[in-house]
């Protein structure tokens, strides 16, 4: 597997490093800074003071990664043998995800600040656009990861379980983990009238149907070597997935991200994304 890193020194970017801890060695990592300058385009400086205060500006955001890329350097497992480091100026959304496609990464690996829905709307941040346009599987860590042994794979359709089980497939765990297949009944309100027993018929057959889709996932797991039980839930998915997580004690939640793109997801939002701004859990978006 190939992992792309992002840094900028911040706390939430060492929880991210601390993470490598427990994942399998991969075949490359690329750790990324970027180098944002700011725009000095005012009519009231001249050419040339601009050109001098870029500059001056550059060394110093440039040494300011150098030492960044130094420390993380410091931080990875030692048995990660092949890493690459870029130091790029632009916005970090534009170089994390360039850099990404350039080595071809199966996994971007970055710290968040946790911001919540509305503040992302309104302001944006680095791990939520990261997370709209990667190209690879996004993991995104809000805290420090003391272990990883326990996973909740939420499932929905065919196209979220077929990327979840081609990520787990890359074995990126160095340690065995416990898998917890997930899925939700979300009890939809009908539009006409049923009894009680008809209800419960309904009921009945959503989660046998449940049952017999994670079979074919957990058969898939246990020929892969996982460790794995299939659970169904009711209710709200993104509420019943959280309490799935506390109730399996849960290090991690991986899940595909389905539903809308684009704009549409960034205003509505996603089971995945309302997870992701709910969690307090590391969260993998698979893709």
């Amino acid at each position: 597997m190939k992992i792309t890193l992002a840094v900028d020194g911040s706390a939430h970017s060492k929880h991210a490093i601390q993470t490598l801890a427990h994942l399998a060695p991969p075949e490359e990592l690329v750790l990324v800074h970027a180098m944002n300058l700011p725009d000095f385009n005012y009519a009231m400086i001249t050419p040339e003071l601009r050109a001098e205060v870029q500059a001056d500006m550059e060394a110093a955001l440039r040494k300011e990664g150098e030492g960044i890329l130094a420390q993380a350097m410091e931080a990875i497992p030692k048995d990660f043998s092949h890493v690459q480091q870029v130091h790029q100026i632009g916005h970090p959304v534009d170089v994390i995800l360039e850099t990404a496609r350039s080595a071809e990464s199966q996994l971007i690996l970055l710290g968040a600040r946790g911001l919540g829905p509305l503040k992302e709307l309104v302001l944006g941040s680095t791990s939520h656009r990261v997370l709209m346009h990667a190209p690879c599987s996004t993991m995104i860590v809000q805290a420090p990861v003391p272990r990883l042994r326990k996973i909740l794979l939420p499932v929905e359709g065919e196209d979220d379980t077929k990327v979840a089980l081609q990520f787990l497939a890359l074995q990126p765990f160095r340690e065995a983990v416990d898998i917890d297949v997930f899925a939700v009944w979300p009890q939809p309100q009908l539009a006409w009238p049923v009894t009680l027993g008809q209800s419960k018929l309904l009921e009945m057959h959503a989660i046998e149907e449940a049952q017999d889709r994670m079979k074919t996932v957990t058969d898939r797991l246990t020929r892969m070597n996982y460790s794995c039980q299939a659970k169904v839930g009711m209710g709200d998915p993104a509420f019943a997935i959280l309490e799935q997580a506390k109730a399996s004690q849960a290090d991690i939640i991986l899940m595909g991200t389905h539903g809308r793109g684009g704009l549409s997801r960034f205003l509505i939002g996603s089971v995945s994304h309302s997870v992701l701004h709910q969690s307090n859990y590391p969260v993998i978006i698979v893709r």
